[in-house]
C-alpha cells in the first residue's frame, strides 16, 4: 500500500512538473494550436455551408415551377452547421480572453515531455500521424495538428499511471484488496483512452473520406467530362462541378476554386489537391487539369473520356471486391443461426423418442 501511495506521489511530482516548468512559450503554443483547430473547422463547414446555399437556391428555383418546398434535410443540415460555427468561434473567444482551462494541463505536460525528448518529424510515429494530417489539413497546421495529438497521448498515459498507483495506494488503505487494482487500472484505462480518441479520429477521418472520393469521384468526372465535350472551359467547368454536390471531394474541389481566387497558382492549389485527396484517379485528373490551366492541353477531353471509363470499371470492381468482404463476414453469423435453427428442430425430434 504505502509503496504504491509513494510510487504515485512520484508520478503526480513528475507530472506536476511537467506543466509547471512548460512556460508560457509552450502554452501559447498549445492556445494557438486549439484555436488554429477550431478556425480549420470553421473553414471545412463554411464551405459545406455554401455548397449547401448553393444546392438549396437551386433545389428552390426547381421546386417554385413545381410547387414544392425544399428538402427540410437540407435546410436541418445547415442551421446544424450554423450552431456549429457559433459554438467554434464562442470557444475561440473564450480561449483568446481567458487563455488554457484546466483540462489544457494534460496536452501541455505531454508538449513539455516532447520539448525534453526532443522529438519531430524525424520520429516514426510523428511522421507516419503527420503524413495521415497532412491529407486534411495544410502542411504547417498538420504537423502542429501531429504534435497536439501526441502531447495529448503521452500526457493522458502520464496521468494515467499517476491515477492506476495513486488509485490502487487509497484502495488497498480503504481495505479493497485486490478490488483496489481493478480500480487503478480502470482509471488508467479511462485516461489512456482520451488520449487515444483524438488519434483514432485521425485514422477513422481518413478512413471516411478515402471511402467518401473513392465514392463521389465517378459522378463527378462524368460531369466535368460532360461540360468539357459541350465546349465549355475545362477551369470553368471545374467550378461548376465543385458547386454541384456536398462531399469530401467537392469540398477538394471547392478549396482549390478559393486558393485560386486568392492568386495561389494552379501548381500549388492542383498540389494541394493531389496530396489531400491521396487517390489515383484525383491525382490523374488534378494534373491533366492542371496542365490545361497552364499551357492548354488539346487532348483534355480525350483525357477525361478515358478517365471517366477507367474510374467507372474500377468502381463496379471495388462494389464487387465490398460486396463480397460483407458477404464473409455474414458467413459466421449465417452457419451460428444454421446451427441454432437444427438445435431448435433436433432437441424436440430427439427428445420425443423412447428408448
Amino acid at each position: 500500500m504505502f509503496v504504491l501511495l509513494f510510487i504515485a506521489t512520484l508520478f503526480v511530482a513528475v507530472f506536476c512538473y511537467l506543466f509547471l516548468t512548460a512556460g508560457k512559450p509552450l502554452g501559447n503554443l498549445l492556445k494557438k494550436r486549439i484555436i488554429e483547430n477550431e478556425e480549420d473547422s470553421i473553414k471545412s463547414m463554411q464551405i459545406e455551408l455554401n455548397q449547401l446555399a448553393g444546392k438549396v437556391k437551386a433545389a428552390s428555383s426547381l421546386n417554385a415551377s413545381m410547387k414544392r418546398e425544399p428538402d427540410p434535410k437540407l435546410i436541418k443540415r445547415a442551421k446544424k452547421l450554423k450552431k456549429q460555427i457559433e459554438a467554434s468561434k464562442k470557444l475561440i473567444n473564450g480561449y483568446k480572453k481567458n487563455g488554457l482551462g484546466m483540462l489544457d494541463l494534460v496536452p501541455l505536460a505531454g508538449y513539455r515531455v516532447i520539448q525534453i525528448l526532443r522529438l519531430d518529424s524525424s520520429n516514426s510515429f510523428i511522421a507516419g500521424l503527420n503524413s495521415k494530417c497532412v491529407q486534411f489539413k495544410e502542411t504547417n497546421e498538420a504537423m502542429n495538428h501531429t504534435i497536439y495529438i501526441t502531447a495529448s497521448l503521452i500526457g493522458n498515459i502520464l496521468l494515467g499511471v499517476c491515477m492506476f498507483f495513486l488509485g490502487s495506494g487509497l484502495g488497498m488503505a480503504l481495505g479493497l484488496g485486490t478490488r483496489a487494482l481493478v480500480l487503478g487500472l480502470v482509471l488508467m484505462v479511462v485516461l489512456a483512452l482520451l488520449g487515444y480518441i483524438p488519434y483514432d479520429n485521425v485514422n477513422r477521418r481518413i478512413k471516411q473520406r478515402a471511402d467518401a472520393i473513392e465514392r463521389d469521384f465517378p459522378r463527378a468526372v462524368s460531369k466535368l467530362t460532360l461540360l468539357a465535350v459541350s465546349g465549355m472551359d475545362v477551369s470553368q467547368a471545374w467550378n461548376l462541378v465543385a458547386s454541384t454536390e456536398v462531399g469530401t471531394l467537392y469540398e477538394e474541389m471547392e478549396r482549390v476554386v478559393i486558393d485560386m481566387q486568392n492568386n495561389v497558382s494552379p501548381v500549388n492549389a492542383f498540389t494541394k489537391f493531389i496530396k489531400r485527396c491521396n487517390y489515383v484517379y484525383t491525382t490523374k485528373l488534378a494534373t491533366a487539369v492542371m496542365q490545361n490551366a497552364l499551357g492548354g492541353n488539346s487532348a483534355i477531353v480525350d483525357l477525361l473520356r478515358e478517365l471517366n471509363t477507367e474510374c467507372w470499371m474500377e468502381y463496379k470492381h471495388a462494389a464487387r471486391r465490398k460486396g463480397e468482404a460483407i458477404s464473409s463476414k455474414l458467413l459466421i453469423p449465417t452457419l451460428l443461426l444454421f446451427a441454432g435453427i437444427l438445435i431448435l428442430v433436433m432437441v424436440p425430434a430427439v427428445s420425443g423418442f423412447n428408448f
